[in-house]
């Protein structure tokens, strides 16, 4: 355990470090706030980055909140309802910043990241490779990307949906960033946040175990084995990474490196 605790205390302090040299045109704290779940009555607060197990600390809040009933998980599993629109009701937001930052410095916080090419594989295969039960990305993204981009295509490259390499082309050239793709800094800015603990996806079980034991929470949560939230093509792996990645041109992916530089900076990743 104390070996964990070493690893999280130079996690932040890496990201502290990064901070000081990071220079933000802008803040995007009042977007930050609205979006975080804050647990006065566990005095624990998260910052979603969706990609990077959100769907298993959605499920762990909605048992904090009371929420994750058995009439509520049949709604889920239906998809009927969302759980995130349950655990927000559950933790409204506070539209008084002040009064925001009250109940924020009351709680210990925390946030998960993952590799920014791992995550963007992730949101690629889950949102927008296939356009079966993912109609309204491929409507509010996937049919501009295919229609822009597509004539970086192979002759043998002929579906209606955005290839990979198109994908990351429509996020270098239009910076536009859905919730599953966003820059780490943009939506949980953690140069102006102090977050006690930095999970990591790559040691995603561990970190999680040490903070449910760490605050104390071991009595509340527990699994529920019937809410799966894995995407029905697969986890994605390392290997599928290198795989996708392998036909994106060197130029490209220097781009997106350069697009997600301060992610890899403040959370001390390689980039590709």
């Amino acid at each position: 355990m104390e070996n964990i605790r070493i690893q999280l205390n130079t996690r932040k302090s890496e990201l502290e470090q990064y901070c000081q040299v990071i220079s933000r045109t802008g803040s995007n704290l009042d977007n930050v706030l609205s979006n975080m779940i804050i647990d006065t009555t566990h005095e624990i607060s998260w910052c979603p980055i969706y990609k990077a197990a959100s769907s298993t600390w959605m499920k762990h809040f909605a048992t904090l909140g009371g929420v994750l009933t058995e009439s509520a998980m049949e709604l889920i599993r239906k998809n009927v309802l969302q759980i995130n629109t349950i655990v927000r009701k559950a933790f409204p937001h506070d539209r008084d910043i002040k009064k925001a930052f009250q109940k924020l410095n009351r709680t210990k916080k925390f946030l998960i990241v993952r590799h920014p090419f791992e995550r963007l594989v992730s949101a690629y295969r889950d949102k927008l490779e296939h356009i079966e039960g993912r109609d309204y990305y491929y409507k509010r993204f996937g049919r501009h990307i295919a229609h822009k981009y597509h004539r970086f295509r192979k002759p043998n490259e002929t579906k209606l949906e955005p290839t990979f390499t198109e994908f990351l082309r429509f996020i270098v050239e239009e910076k536009y960033f859905d919730e599953h793709w966003a820059p780490f800094i943009d939506t949980c800015e953690p140069c102006l946040i102090k977050y006690n603990y930095i999970l990591k996806f790559d040691t995603f079980d561990r970190d999680q175990k040490f903070l449910i034991q760490e605050l104390g929470l071991n009595e509340y949560l527990y699994e529920k084995n019937d809410l799966k939230n894995i995407n029905p093509r697969g986890v994605t792996t390392t290997a599928l990474v290198k795989e996708y990645m392998q036909n994106v041109p060197r130029s490209l992916l220097d781009e997106i490196n350069k697009v997600y530089e301060n992610d890899f900076k403040l959370f001390s990743y390689l980039p590709i």
